[in-house]
């Protein structure tokens, strides 16, 4: 590999000179590290030819095309695989360098680490394409059930109507729930969040939640304080997404629990799944953290980062723990 001297060596760009046939004619020490090699050494026997360490090699036949016919490749993305087998991404800038003929002699580039910014942008079009995924859902419900009224509406009783419409306003509740947790999740000044506190029945805040949820769920009332002082629209949202999550992650048999403590009173959302690691509880407070392992429903991840938050606003707490074999978590409110 040929020796470019002292300055090469010490910019701390990976910086590369390569041939057209791919072979690797010079490195620095920047670019064995980003590439995770121990040596240059090293290096140049695992890049022999280059397109070797490209996760995909016909993006090196894209590269090659682009720099013979333009002369220069400016900001291309590509995968490479380091020494230890794990990959990033690299956004490489080259120009080919000719002879006084015209021939392209070899290419000198530079590459820049983005595997953060790809790792984000995925993260990005994942969330985009779940949250479309989920209000499309109930949306398509909505208009649907809404034109077979519209269109037939001389055809059903009034019994089937009013079925009809309950059905209708459930699938639309769903939407504006979750365009209620979008704007929990991304108001980063709590102040700018409006909270409504009144004393109120918390079994009643429960019950009206669960209307709604097609899963059984029952109602365990172990106190006979059973009035909290928070917001009741907002618990009910944090309600709604427990019991959700119940239902998308937790086993078959769920239940809610109130009872007090002290000063405040507690509702716990109770089901028979697994227990959760405990090196992921505080990551699924976390906005856009779902549960792991291939069976686990898509979602756009921000049921319990949103309970926890506004908990947290009114006073009150939002907690995980393993009970009697089963996965609970807690709200805890100030008790009126």
């Amino acid at each position: 590999m040929q020796d470019l001297g002292d300055f090469f060596r010490r910019i701390p760009v990976p910086l590369y000179r390569t041939t057209s046939d791919g072979q690797l004619i010079a490195g620095n020490p920047a670019l064995a590290e980003v590439l995770g090699f121990d040596s240059l050494e090293e290096m140049e026997k695992a890049m022999s030819p280059v397109e070797s360490v490209y996760v995909d090699p016909s993006r090196r036949a894209i590269w090659l095309q682009r720099i013979e016919t333009e002369g220069v490749v400016r900001e291309f993305d590509v995968e490479l695989q380091r020494a230890d087998g794990t990959t990033i991404w690299v956004q490489d800038t080259a120009r080919a360098v000719r002879d006084e003929s015209g021939n392209i002699v070899y290419y000198d580039g530079a590459l820049i680490d983005v595997t953060a910014k790809m790792a984000a942008e995925r993260s990005r079009n994942e969330f985009i394409a779940t949250v479309s995924h989920e209000l499309r859902s109930p949306m398509t419900v909505v208009l649907g059930l809404g034109e077979e009224l519209a269109q037939n509406y001389d055809s059903f009783d009034d019994d089937e109507r009013r079925e009809l419409a309950a059905l209708i306003a459930r699938q639309a509740e769903d939407a504006t729930w979750l365009l209620e947790d979008l704007l929990v999740a991304y108001r980063q000044d709590p102040e700018d969040m409006v909270f409504e506190l009144e004393v109120f029945d918390l079994v009643k805040a429960a019950e009206r939640v669960l209307e709604v949820v097609e899963q059984e769920v029952t109602v365990h009332v172990e106190t006979e304080r059973t009035e909290a002082r928070a917001d009741p629209r907002r618990v009910r949202q944090i309600i709604r997404n427990l019991v959700s999550n119940a239902v998308r992650y937790g086993g078959p048999e769920i239940d809610v629990a109130i009872r007090s403590s002290g000063d405040r009173i507690e509702l716990a959302v109770r089901d028979n799944g697994h227990p959760i690691p405990p090196e992921e509880v505080e990551r699924i407070f976390r906005p856009f953290q779902r549960g792991s392992g291939p069976d686990v429903p898509t979602s756009v991840g921000l049921g319990l980062t949103v309970a926890r938050k506004l908990a947290r606003l009114m006073d009150g707490d939002l907690t995980y723990r393993r009970e009697d074999g089963k996965t609970v978590f807690v709200l805890s409110l100030p008790a009126a």
